[in-house]
């Protein structure tokens, strides 16, 4: 994970990203790529009764506020030690991201970003999102799959192979229901031929699915959980499963993402 691309605004989750993005570049010994994205073709669209002025008044706010937000990056930035650069985009920011995740090993956001479900289902590189407030520093933690046979699960296993390299232990989980079984013993012996020795459990479903992989995570004191995202998207008409978009809205541990 040495190519990593880090989104980045002035919402409230700015440093938890910078930080975890910093963090996990020392680790890996990557470059960060920072990026602000803003779409000024569509700020400029013509609007009746003198909007041509209005849009260009407003693309020239927009554009000042980002070479602000870059400025400040790079004078925050220059004295840590960890490669970096700071791009401005003028696209989207799913778009933004997307063009750029070519090339990325990972991208780092933050859970409480609100075009996660749409990057996260539209682009190839895996994503790293933490919750607000709870930066990713460390990566000596315990880390937790959650499996359930899938071929989502299984790209989030690979995805994750930096990442599970450097944790301290490494959980297979999978959570019976309704009598399915999804045995992890292929998963585990492709970790192994990765030297990652993990361990598989098997637990009963307590209260939804989310809640069991959360009680689970929490009795492990994990750094990490790792899952597939599924679900469709390509507009506005997200259809996520349902662990997935309960463990993007409640959990207070880092997820590794990959659809």
């Amino acid at each position: 994970m040495r190519s990593i691309l880090c989104p980045v605004d002035n919402s409230a989750t700015l440093d938890d990203r910078v930080e975890t993005a910093l963090a996990l570049a020392r680790a890996t010994k990557g470059h960060v790529t920072f990026q602000i994205a803003t779409p000024f073709a569509e700020l400029a669209l013509w609007e009746p009764f003198g909007g041509a002025a209005l849009s260009a008044e407003a693309i020239n706010q927009v554009r000042a506020a980002d070479e602000k937000l870059a400025s400040q990056l790079d004078a925050r930035l220059a004295p840590q030690d960890v490669p970096f650069d700071v791009v401005i985009v003028d696209e989207g920011p799913i778009e933004g991201v997307a063009g750029a995740s070519r090339f990325t090993d990972v991208v780092v956001t933050s859970l409480e970003d609100p075009t996660l479900e749409e990057i996260g289902l539209g682009v190839r590189s895996p994503i790293l999102a933490v919750p607000k407030g709870v930066p990713m520093l460390a990566f000596d933690k315990p880390a937790v799959i959650c499996w359930d046979g899938g071929h989502e699960g299984a790209a989030a296993v690979r995805a994750a192979l930096p990442l599970l390299r450097m944790a301290s232990s490494v959980h297979l989980l999978t959570v019976r229901e309704k009598g399915d079984d999804y045995p992890a013993a292929e998963a585990a012996t492709y970790l192994s031929r990765h030297d990652i020795h993990a361990e598989c459990h098997e637990v009963e479903r307590k209260g939804t699915i989310a809640a069991t992989i959360e009680d689970f995570a929490r009795e492990k004191d994990a750094g990490l959980v790792v899952m597939g995202l599924f679900g469709k998207s390509r507009l506005r008409e997200l259809l996520l499963g349902g662990v997935s978009r309960a463990l993007l809205d409640r959990s207070m541990v880092p997820l590794l993402l990959a659809h």
